[in-house]
This record gives structure tokens, sequence and C-alpha cells, in this order.
């Protein structure tokens, strides 16, 4: 048997070290360690300066922007000499810390992302969770553990963010998005759902896949839970040699129910009736039939006997939102030959259609992305 030349043992013993070296670099990370890449004390302290400046002049969000600066400013006075050391090489609280400071940023950022198209009742239950959520990241207790697990994001089926859930009776997909959220080699994280004082909710969500990133769960109807504050927590564990598979830190965040969409609109019709000598003849007011979700469509017929020759129709609405809000609109004034349409916050419309003498609501898409 030919021996291989020099050249070509030489390029397979560096090829072992380098297999060397990489497995001895995994064995020193926490099994199925997943970190934010190019993560160190001073690029966290940077995106957490950069999370508050797109929340500011925000007043639902003002404690979070003070909370965020106060962990940016933490981390520059106590890290000042390794601010530019990654993870890897720092020890494990320390990691912890850079670890949930990026959460919480991260967090704010999908806020100030989300809240753009959000009404302010939508918005402010939102800011609730969000302030919840950093609170905890912020005051959770510095662990020497090898693994520092962080929720960065609570999002939907379709990689939404999410801070507020609707009620409702079926159950809804979602998944945690984060850092360290399982070891491989153990079983599987223990998720629960409490209150925002910690006592378990009777329905607790379901795991239906890990992966060191991300923990995809099904929560049964949600339609029984009061308005408020809820927490999701994770407790991870992590295999480590002749010890087994041991408890970790949990990583938490929080979502807001909001009670289930349902819309009440007010209406005033108008006519402006004759060309020669106009007047105003009221044709119609009251409230139409309240819509229960989003796609629907309610109709009014108003008699317009009234007025036998209109030049013009004024109209306008006031709608009223499942969480006690409200909003007005108009009156405006459209041709007699067309039709009027008035659009309401929330993705609302009322229509008056005079060949039929109807008026028509119909609740378009969600509008807000934060809020499922």
């Amino acid at each position: 048997m030919s021996k291989a030349p020099p050249r070509r043992r030489a390029a397979g013993r560096s090829l072992q070290a380098f297999a060397a070296l990489g497995l001895l670099l995994a064995l020193s990370l926490p099994a199925g360690a997943q970190l934010p890449p190019r993560l160190t004390p001073g690029s966290a302290a940077d995106q957490l300066d950069a999370a508050r400046q797109r929340l500011a002049g925000r007043a639902d969000t003002a404690v979070v922007a003070q909370q965020l600066q106060a962990m940016a400013q933490d981390l520059r006075a106590t890290l000042a000499d390794r601010s530019a050391q990654p993870l890897t090489a720092l020890g494990d609280s320390d990691r912890g810390r850079v670890l949930r400071a990026h959460a919480a940023a991260q967090l704010a950022s999908d806020f100030a992302d989300a809240a753009g198209a959000c009404r302010a009742g939508e918005s402010a239950a939102m800011a609730q969770a969000l302030a919840l959520s950093v609170r905890r990241l912020a005051q959770a207790p510095a662990e020497g553990k090898p693994m520092q697990a962080t929720i960065d994001r609570l999002e939907t089926a379709d990689h939404a963010p999410l801070f507020a859930l609707r009620a409702g009776a079926r159950p809804v997909a979602l998944a945690l998005v984060g850092s360290e959220l399982t070891d491989p080699q153990c079983p599987d994280p223990q998720l629960t759902a409490t209150d925002a004082n910690g006592a378990p909710l009777p329905s607790q969500p379901r795991i239906t896949n890990v992966l060191p990133t991300r923990i995809e769960f099904e929560w049964p109807g949600t339609a029984a839970l009061k308005p408020g504050s809820y927490v999701f927590h994770v407790r991870p564990q992590h295999k480590a040699f002749l010890v087994g598979c041991s408890a970790q830190p949990e990583a938490v965040v929080a979502v807001q129910m909001v009670p289930a969409p349902k819309f009440t609109v007010g209406y005033v019709l108008d006519a402006v009736c004759g060309r020669n000598d106009p007047r105003d003849v009221a044709l119609g007011k009251g409230t139409l039939p309240p819509l229960e979700g989003y796609g629907a469509t309610v109709a009014q017929a108003i008699d317009t006997s009234a007025c036998t020759d209109p030049v013009a129709y004024r109209i306008s609405a006031t709608v009223t939102y499942a969480d006690g809000a409200s909003a007005s609109a108009g009156p405006f004034e459209q041709s007699a030959d067309a039709n009027a349409t008035v659009g309401l916050p929330g993705g609302l419309s009322l229509s008056w259609d005079p060949a039929v003498r109807q008026l028509f609501v119909r609740s378009g898409s969600p509008m807000c992305k934060g809020v499922h």
C-alpha cells in the first residue's frame, strides 16, 4: 500500500487540528446554545440606546425608556474593561446580563415597529406588556449557571411580534424566540403561563416544537381570561458531565390580554334638499347592530321620504370599541349621485348607498400589528 505524500499528510493533520479546536469550543458552550452574532457588552448597550431613541416622545413607554437607559448605563459602568469582549469570554452571570439587555432592546424595537397603526387603547395595552417584560429582564438575578435563557420576542404563527392578545374561544399558535431556550440532550423545557403575580393559569400552553432559539406552542382558548397582564415562563435544563440534567434560570415574557373585538357604530345622516332653495333635512340618527370581529358587515335601511329631491348627503359616525374607547369622524358631505363613505380608526368604514337607501358598516383587517 502506497503512503500519502508529505503535503497530503500535513493537510490531514491540519484538518484534524481544526476539528479538535472546533470540538473544544463547542464543549465550552452550553449545549444547544445559539448566541446572537457579534454581541458584546458594548454593542448591547448601544442596542439599548437605539431602542430608547425609537421610544422617545411616547408617553405610554416613558417608564420603559428610563429602564433601558438604566440598563445601558449599568453595562457601561460595570463592564467597561470588557465592553468589546464576545459573550464566550464572559462569565456566566455577566453573559446573562448582556443577553437580557439584548432581549430588552429587541422587545422595545419590536414595539416601535408594531405600534404605528394602533389605536391609543391598543398601544397602551401593548406598552403594559412591554413594561412588564423589560422590568422582569432588568430585575432578574445574576446567576452563575451555564445556560442563560432569554426571550427576545413573543410572536404569532406568521412571525409577527405580539404584545397583546384578543380573548377568544379557539386555541392560538404562538412562539417564543430567544437564546439558550433548550438543551437538546435534556427533556423539553418547562413552559408555564401565570398571571402577573405568578399564579398558574387553569389552562397551560402545550409545546409543539423546540429549538435552542425557538419554542412553538399552542395556548388553549383564552375567552375565560380577564383583561390584564400574563406571563410565560420558560425553565430549561442543562446537561453537565457526570451530573445529568439540572434546572437553569428561567426566562420570561409578558402578554396583555384584551377583550375580543367588538365594534358599535352610531351614525347621523342628513340630506341637503332642493336645488333652488336648499335646506337641511335629518334622515336618520341611531346605532347600527354591533360587529363581532373582523371581516364583518352590518346594514340598516333608512327612510328617505322626507327628502324627495336630494342634492347631497351629509354623514358622520362614532365607533365604540370593546375596551370602551370611542372615536368620531365627520361630518362629510357627498353629492347625492354618489356613495358616501366615512373611514373610522381601527379599519372600519361606514358607507351610505343612496341607490338602495341603506347604511353599511364594515370591519376590515386588523390594523394594529402588535395585537393578535
